[in-house]
């Protein structure tokens, strides 16, 4: 969704138009474009066939008892029962006695960046992709796929965000009139993208632009309903795909209603009100409002993709975060995106019951506009929106079909979401989405009957993409190797210590570098915002060393984001404490701490930097007496680029800075994020003395 918690509160503290992040922050659990051996079972030469299996055709509500299914060249062969469909001389037989064969699943709103996302997609029979924020790094993978030199699910993906003013995240592609919609349409489909990715703050007028290059480019526009667009006037304008259930609530109310959307500051006090009874969403809500709308997308033909999964994200209450942190499926979250949940949940520090109750009763209400649609015939599709909080890479596909089951979808409706659904979008019906001849051979074996409980999707014995097949232990090793990563991470910060925060003061947003010099461990960082309580924002860090010393600086953001007063403690290994505090009345230029807090309060000038654009900007390099004199910053910068050793979004524009004043001339190499680490740096390179100091998120 890309539409996080943090999002009301980023524009309160950090100010329209500013950048912010939006995740925490890990090391690198591989290299996102590495290629690396798929480790496929090998087929002999006559290919696979699966004897004597159970199957799971989706072309009917029925499962086809002791078939024999046989598959060569990413294809199936053959199909039907054991007695009439013979195996292969030469081929690999896979026993599927008492198991079922069904056919991979769809992801259709996912956010892969790395081999690790698409191991995680693997290990839990998810054969297609659909990516929601492109960038260079997910045109790799998916050719990395096609080639075979990468092991996953085939993704189709569109490209970066394309997003009205202010943008909503940093990277995003402005259209504001038809000449800007003309010139990112052609951009993005020359770039080899499959779809334009629309975002919430597009006017109407650059939406319909939007619209019409599509059309007259031949490529689909698709993703979030603006705000400011009626929900019929996009399901009438082509668009491809309505993401999350945006603009389902506001066409449906009745009339007078009052209504706020979940990302709405207002939001928490509605939902107590709605908790508490005062508000009762029966007379929120026109069933008949709800039914036209959905006989409309039936109509028009546009694909919803509900995302049920990270919705309910939103309105998780404390004990029901406890037990999804108790579930198998954790140990395999990085280290990054769990650390990014369970900040998440500080934004609901201050819901009562009653907020809760209310939230859980609005996700009850979209449960409903799901069922709706369906009883309707419009078209769904699955996508969970991994990895935002609660909605597993992988692992939460089952969470999402779940839901279907919980909206009052059968088993069968609910996987076609996943199957033939996403087949017939993409123009592949029966062609692939299906068990049958002539089909991609894009499967899982479970050991239990999906049709029944699509839980048995957990239970997987294998995964079989585009012919290749990955037996159980295959998939067990991709897995203990995410979650190795992971635990090296979290070791790293485990025992830092607490934040410099102030009085009730709480650390929403944080991210974490491991710091290199040349080829040793210089040490550990983190950087982090609060909010403080005149309205104003305090940057927070901390260096980590080696030897056991905590550096904590605190610098809190005046006018302009300029730096008003910055406090610098330093704790040796054996615990003596020095302690520096700089007032800061009259700033004239951005003070420079030497932390990657620097590049927060110079965020929003570098964002407002056109791509080739060189500016110099006034610095003051932080001394222990105070700033010193002025110096200048020139800063240069470069297109997105692809960050081998990035954990997530690895598309992020470099900026090469060059600081000069009374001290010399130092060069470096910024990183500005997007997506998740929207604004914040995400890579830090600087030279010292022909030895780089490496910072990566």
């Amino acid at each position: 969704m890309n539409t996080s918690p943090c999002k009301a509160w980023r524009r309160a503290v950090v100010g329209k138009g500013a950048v912010s992040l939006l995740a925490a922050a890990g090391l690198s659990a591989c290299d996102p474009g590495a290629d690396r051996a798929p480790d496929a079972v090998e087929a002999n030469g006559s290919g696979y066939a699966f004897a004597n299996v159970n199957v799971v055709s989706m072309t009917s509500d029925r499962v086809d008892a002791d078939w024999n299914v046989v598959v060569a060249d990413g294809r199936i062969t053959a199909a039907g029962p054991a007695a009439s469909v013979a195996v292969p001389p030469g081929a690999r037989v896979i026993d599927g006695g008492g198991k079922y064969l069904a056919p991979g699943l769809a992801d259709m709103h996912a956010h892969p960046m790395t081999t690790a996302d698409l191991d995680a997609y693997l290990a839990n029979g998810v054969t297609l992709i659909r990516a929601m924020w492109g960038e260079p790094a997910v045109l790799e993978l998916r050719e990395g796929v096609v080639s075979g030199a990468i092991a996953g699910p085939r993704i189709m993906t569109g490209g970066r965000i394309v997003d009205g003013e202010p943008v909503i995240h940093y990277g995003s592609d402005i259209v504001l009139n038809a000449a800007d919609a003309l010139d990112v349409v052609t951009r993005h489909k020359a770039a080899g993208y499959d779809f334009i990715k629309v975002y919430s703050n597009l006017s109407v007028e650059a939406f319909d632009a939007i619209a019409e290059a599509a059309k007259a480019n031949g490529i689909p526009f698709a993703g979030h309903i603006p705000d400011a667009v009626p929900a019929d006037h996009a399901f009438r304008s082509g668009m491809q795909t309505a993401e999350h259930l945006i603009g389902i609530g506001p066409a449906t109310l009745a009339d007078g209603a009052e209504y706020y959307t979940r990302f709405d500051p207002a939001f928490p006090e509605y939902a107590a009100r709605i908790g508490s009874g005062e508000i009762s969403l029966d007379a929120v809500y026109d069933d008949a409002r709800l039914r036209q709308l959905a006989e409309l997308a039936r109509e028009t033909g546009i694909w919803t993709v509900p995302t049920l999964t990270t919705l309910r994200g939103t309105a998780l209450s404390h004990e029901e975060m406890s037990a999804f942190s108790a579930r198998d499926a954790v140990q395999y979250v990085d280290y990054t995106v769990m650390s990014f949940w369970r900040m998440s949940a500080a934004f609901r520090a201050a819901w009562t019951p009653d907020t809760y109750r209310g939230a859980r009763l609005q996700f009850d209400e979209e449960l409903r506009q799901v069922k709706a649609f369906h009883d309707a015939g419009a078209r769904i599709l699955a996508g969970t929106d991994a990895p935002n909080p609660w909605a597993f890479v992988g692992f939460g596909m089952v969470d999402e079909l779940e839901l279907y089951v919980a909206a009052g979808l059968s088993p069968h409706a609910a996987l076609q979401t996943a199957t033939t659904a996403p087949a017939e979008f993409m123009n592949e019906s029966g062609k692939s989405g299906i068990v049958a001849p002539g089909a991609r051979a894009d499967l899982v074996l479970l050991a239990g009957d999906p049709l029944a409980d699509i839980a048995a999707y957990r239970r997987i014995d294998g995964v079989m993409a585009a012919g290749a097949w990955f037996d159980r232990a295959s998939l067990d090793r991709r897995l203990a190797a995410l979650k190795a990563a992971s635990d090296r991470k979290a070791a790293v910060f485990r025992d830092a210590p607490a934040w410099p925060v102030e009085g009730s003061e709480q650390v929403l947003i944080s991210a974490e570098f491991i710091l290199e010099h040349g080829e040793d461990r210089a040490g550990a960082e983190r950087i982090a915002s609060v909010p403080m309580q005149d309205g104003s924002t305090a940057h927070l860090g901390q260096f980590l060393g080696p030897d056991g010393s905590v550096r904590n600086t605190r610098v809190e953001v005046g006018e302009g984001g300029f730096a008003r007063k910055i406090t610098d403690e330093r704790v040796s290994g054996d615990g003596t404490v020095e302690r520096r505090v700089y007032e800061v009345p009259d700033a004239d230029a951005h003070i420079l701490t030497g932390t990657p807090l620097d590049w927060l309060l110079l965020g929003a000038t570098l964002a407002a930097m056109e791509d080739g654009e060189t500016r110099e900007i006034p610095v003051r390099r932080l001394e222990e007496g105070g700033p010193a004199e002025p110096g200048i910053m020139t800063a240069t910068r470069h297109p997105s680029e692809v960050i081998v050793g990035h954990f997530y979004f690895t598309g992020a524009n470099r900026y090469d800075i060059v600081v000069s004043d009374s001290e010399g001339t130092r060069e470096l190499g910024v990183w500005m994020g997007g997506g998740f680490y929207t604004g914040w740096p995400v890579k830090i390179v600087e030279r010292d003395r022909g030895v780089e100091y490496r910072r990566i998120l």
